[in-house]
Formats: structure tokens, sequence, C-alpha cells
């Protein structure tokens, strides 16, 4: 599996914060079967996130990369905290395991070893942020639930701190990040 694949997981759930609909209107009635999807991929993907930087730790010998791992805990751990109360209105279960394809990118990862392991993980994590921003943006404009739209909105400054992150360390190992519109 290429460590490509690692950017379509993450990028999938990776830092969503996400509160389902309640069916209290028109445009939030039409929105809660979306928006539950979404935390439900959100919840997924902040499991396999944390995870896979539990991993890196272990692996990797850069104080850069080590706190960016780190970063990554701290954030997602947060974040499914912070979702329980809607999890539970919508009656979402968080998983208590990372999925399949999550367990298959740390076996990549695991054949690789110190700057060609780092880089792959940057650059995997280039390229997710870069994506869930814009995939952030667009669940923002698409949902018609006020407190959703706030969650979302407090994530996204979440996850433009992580960008600034991998961007900057992707910088300092020569890694190019993906142009981000609107930023």
């Amino acid at each position: 599996m290429k460590v490509a694949a690692l950017s379509t997981l993450l990028a999938a759930g990776a830092l969503r914060v996400c509160v389902p609909a309640r069916a209290a209107g028109p445009t939030q009635a039409s929105t809660a079967h979306h928006d539950t999807e979404f935390l439900k991929t959100a919840n997924q993907g902040s499991v396999d996130e944390v995870d896979l930087a539990k991993f890196v730790l272990k692996k990797t010998a850069d104080p850069d990369v080590k706190a960016f791992a780190q970063r990554m805990i701290d954030d997602h751990s947060k974040l499914l905290d912070d979702m329980k109360p809607f999890d539970e209105e919508a009656g979402v279960t968080v998983p208590d395991h990372v999925d399949l394809e999550t367990k298959a990118i740390e076996a990549k990862l695991e054949l690789l070893s110190g700057k060609t392991f780092d880089k792959s993980y940057i650059k995997a994590m280039v390229e997710d942020h870069h994506k869930d921003l814009m995939e952030f943006r667009k669940e923002e404009a698409s949902t018609g639930y006020p407190a959703f739209k706030a969650a979302v909105a407090k994530g996204e400054s979440v996850i433009k701190e992580h960008l600034e992150m991998i961007d900057q360390l992707a910088k300092k190992n020569g890694i190019a990040p993906a142009p981000v519109p609107g930023m």
C-alpha cells in the first residue's frame, strides 16, 4: 500500500469536529444523516490518527516529528472527548480500534526508517491536512444546523494550526506543501 493511501484515509476523517443535526426544521432535518455520517467518519479518523501518531512516536528520532505526532494525539483525543455528547445524541459509537487500512499503512511505514520514514509520514500529513481543511470548509458551508456550524468553525482553527505546523516541518525537510485555496 502506498503511503499516499494514508492521506486518503486521514483526509476522510482526521480532525473533523461535527455535531449531528437535530430534526427541528427542514434544513436541519435534511442534514441530519449527512452530519451523523460525518461524525462517524471523523471519529474513526481521530482514532486512526491517534494510533498512527503513537506508532510514529515510537519509531522516529526527529524531535520535530515527535512534537507534531504528540500534537496529533493531544488534539484528536480532545476532539473525541468533546464529541461524546454529540455521539450520544446521534447514537454514534466511537470505534475502539483502528481500521484495517490504518493497520496496513502502519505495516508499510514499519518497513521504513530514519529520514525516509519521517519524510513519508510528513508528506502524508501535508496532503492529509490540506485536504482536511478543504473538506472542513465544505462541511461548514453545507450544514444548516447552527451548533454544528460553530463546532466546524472551532475545529477549522485547529486544522489551520496543524496545517501551519506540518507545512513548516515539510519545508524544513525539503517537501513542498500543496497550495491551499483561500489561505
